[in-house]
């Protein structure tokens, strides 16, 4: 009897091949494959490797704390474009923002950066939000979410100050996450350091305006820099 039951739903099926089709329960997943589909994420496929929340210092020593950006790292196995995607705030402050339409990709391994204006210390940003904003030096915790509210990987936290960088009075450094295939919580302060430039190192700048780079010490839209010694500090620099 099982044997013809289990013939029976074969047949129901069709001999031809034919797709019975997705279940009622199965989680629907965006592969932008089609013409100006977005993608949905996988948890900690995208994270946030770097925040510039203390703002940009000219070469002359003009500090904007509005100049502020976010930086995102596709760690998946395949491009991702984020349009819609939102950035969520919380802490001392709770607001949210929304990724603008783009045709813009992360491409695997890749950064991408989004800054409040592209008239300051970073010039040419993958999007523009042009109310980005962080509270300077109050703990903040920032969350990415794709298109069907899928949670990636946070960054920070609600309750402790920044886990790193900061503005010192002359120099304004950015809270990089330490780039490894493996742990690194974003969550965690030790995951993250303040930029520290090396001289043996492929610059990794060039996204910071030369008007800026001598004291605004960041690396938008490129690898982070290479320093896994633990030099990570919380809160600002002053």
């Amino acid at each position: 009897m099982r044997r013809v039951l289990t013939m029976a739903l074969i047949g129901a099926w069709g001999c031809d091949g034919g797709d019975p089709g997705d279940p009622d329960e199965q989680v629907g997943y965006r592969d932008g494959v089609e013409e100006g589909e977005t993608n949905s994420g996988e948890r900690g496929n995208v994270k946030i490797s770097e925040v510039m929340w203390s703002g940009s210092v000219t070469n002359d020593g003009k500090w904007d704390v509005t100049d502020i950006f976010i930086e995102l790292r596709n760690e998946g196995s395949r491009p991702m474009n984020v349009s819609g995607w939102r950035i969520e705030l919380s802490g001392t402050a709770d607001t949210e923002w929304q990724i603008p339409k783009s045709d813009v990709e992360i491409g695997v391994g890749e950064h991408r950066f989004m800054a409040a204006k592209d008239s300051g210390c970073f010039p040419n940003p993958d999007w523009v939000i042009s109310d980005l904003a962080i509270p300077y030096g109050d703990p903040f915790k920032l969350t990415v979410l794709d298109r069907d509210e899928r949670l990636m990987e946070p960054a920070g936290d609600r309750e402790q100050p920044p886990f790193a960088g900061g503005y010192d009075l002359a120099k304004s450094r950015s809270m990089e996450k330490i780039e490894l295939m493996f742990g690194g919580r974003g969550s965690s302060p030790a995951s993250w350091h303040y930029y520290t430039p090396s001289e043996v190192d492929v610059p990794n700048n060039d996204k910071v305006s030369p008007d800026c780079q001598l004291r605004t010490l960041a690396s938008p839209g490129r690898p982070n820099s290479s320093d896994y010694s633990g030099a990570y500090a919380s809160g600002s620099l002053e």
